[in-house]
């Protein structure tokens, strides 16, 4: 334990040192033709992004980190004597070598230490979304990847698809004219209004729980309640509903209008009812710098569970329907984004084709849709040299894409507090209990140069 703890506090300065030349390398200094990677995580989402990372051709993979090894079936079953290790710490230490790239399906909580200690050691880094928890996190991260060369990438696969790509264009074009307001809504609920509940169950044989904590602040073990799946939940540990799904569903308007930043943040929903869990009900309120795309200053809303736009933005769509048992029906899907123009309203469906309205009416408008990338090959493309520029949602995009989102998970905690953020210095220029949750001080024994 005491090596590896060294080992995160000593890489910065080796990688500054000793500055990362290129993928093409092997342990043995000769040229490679296979790039190689390791996964943190084995199932979920971390799942995903191995089978993607596996269907780009000579690509291998080198290892797996997995606190749990019950979550190792797919693995052991689809990639045969794959080296596991439960502590990730370990896994860069013994095979930083062996491998030119990295990519990272934890909790969101573990994404910066890993990314960070992985790019020390002049690893590509694949990262799902939000790329971290806190917003020192993301800028740490986006600054040295960036002064290090580094191809990064984050798990925003839909950005690929050409629904998403379709409405980046077309906003970037003004085809609604100059944008006025956005909505940004999502059906989804990771967040609970009740405390967690007591506990004193070991937990399963399989799982270290130590390493599961890893650089958030310890606690004991509670069934169901964190691990596998409901940790977005927690604060400390995921993002909520926000955090999961708004780097997804931000992307096609903040990419689209050339990454406004935010002037202000307040949090109209729910406070959390206690420091575990994120409130259920979402409603976020930003305040964004305008520019060429836009009619000066804009506004933008999130809306998570049961909250939706209003009725008038709505309206903008023409007249709702009614289904067969009288419940009305918007014209707008219940996850995805509508932007106001001057001259009509873009409605942008999560994963499908954007639609224009002008009018109330939808528009009749042919929409050539853009063809779709392999988001896992774009980024393996970038490394190699096979593309020119950087992946698409690599850490110079993606960075500040997520600390808008995160803005919002601060004034949640914060509820009804008109923060205002100078993203120049990264930091609110009007409250200090907001300042103090930028970032959280990692657990003793865990930090990582450069967090």
């Amino acid at each position: 334990m005491n090596s590896r703890r060294r080992f995160l506090k000593t890489t910065a300065a080796a990688a500054l040192s000793a500055p990362w030349i290129g993928w093409k390398t092997t342990a043995s200094g000769a040229p490679g033709d296979t790039l190689r990677f390791a996964n943190f995580g084995a199932n979920g989402r971390a799942w995903g992004d191995l089978t993607g990372m596996m269907d780009v051709p000579n690509v291998s993979l080198a290892a797996v980190a997995e606190v749990d090894l019950a979550r190792t079936d797919k693995l052991q079953k689809a990639y045969p004597g794959t080296k596991v290790f439960q502590d990730w710490r370990e896994l860069l230490d013994k095979l930083h070598k062996e491998i030119d790239a990295v990519v990272i399906g934890t909790p969101d909580h573990m994404h910066a230490p890993i990314a960070m200690a992985a790019m020390q050691l002049g690893k590509h880094v694949y990262c799902e979304k939000p790329l971290t928890r806190t917003l020192q996190e993301s800028r740490r991260l986006r600054e040295f990847a960036a002064a290090n060369g580094l191809m990064t990438q984050m798990g925003i696969q839909i950005a690929s698809t050409p629904g998403n790509q379709t409405a980046v264009k077309l906003l970037q074009e003004g085809v609604v004219g100059k944008v006025r307001e956005i909505h940004s809504s999502c059906p989804k609920s990771w967040g609970s209004m009740e405390p967690l509940p007591e506990s004193n169950e070991a937990p399963p044989e399989t799982l270290d729980w130590d390493q599961w904590i890893g650089v958030g602040k310890y606690r004991e073990y509670i069934p169901r309640e964190f691990h596998p799946s409901q940790w977005r939940k927690r604060i400390g540990y995921g993002t909520g509903t926000l955090g999961d799904m708004g780097c997804h569903i931000y992307h096609t308007w903040f990419m689209g209008l050339g990454q406004p930043a935010t002037l202000e943040v307040t949090s109209r929903g729910p406070a959390p009812v206690d420091g575990d869990s994120w409130p259920l009900d979402g409603l976020v309120h930003h305040r964004m710098q305008g520019n060429s795309l836009t009619d000066g200053d804009f506004d933008f809303t999130w809306y998570d569970g049961a909250q939706r736009p209003p009725a008038e933005v709505f309206a903008l769509l023409g007249p709702e329907k009614k289904n067969a048992e009288g419940k009305t029906i918007p014209n707008a899907p219940s996850t995805g984004t509508i932007v106001v123009g001057s001259t009509g309203v873009l409605v942008i469906p999560h994963g499908g084709l954007p639609t224009i309205f002008r009018d109330g009416k939808k528009s009749d408008e042919v929409i050539e849709a853009v063809a779709a990338k392999h988001h896992h090959k774009n980024f393996v493309d970038a490394i190699r040299g096979d593309i020119s520029g950087k992946p698409l949602t690599n850490f110079d995009y993606s960075g500040p894409m997520t600390e808008t989102v995160l803005l919002g998970t601060v004034a949640t905690r914060l509820k009804g507090e008109t923060l205002k953020w100078d993203g120049s210095a990264g930091k609110f220029t009007n409250s200090d209990a907001a300042n103090a949750m930028i970032h959280d001080t990692y657990r003793e024994g865990w930090e990582v140069e450069g967090l």
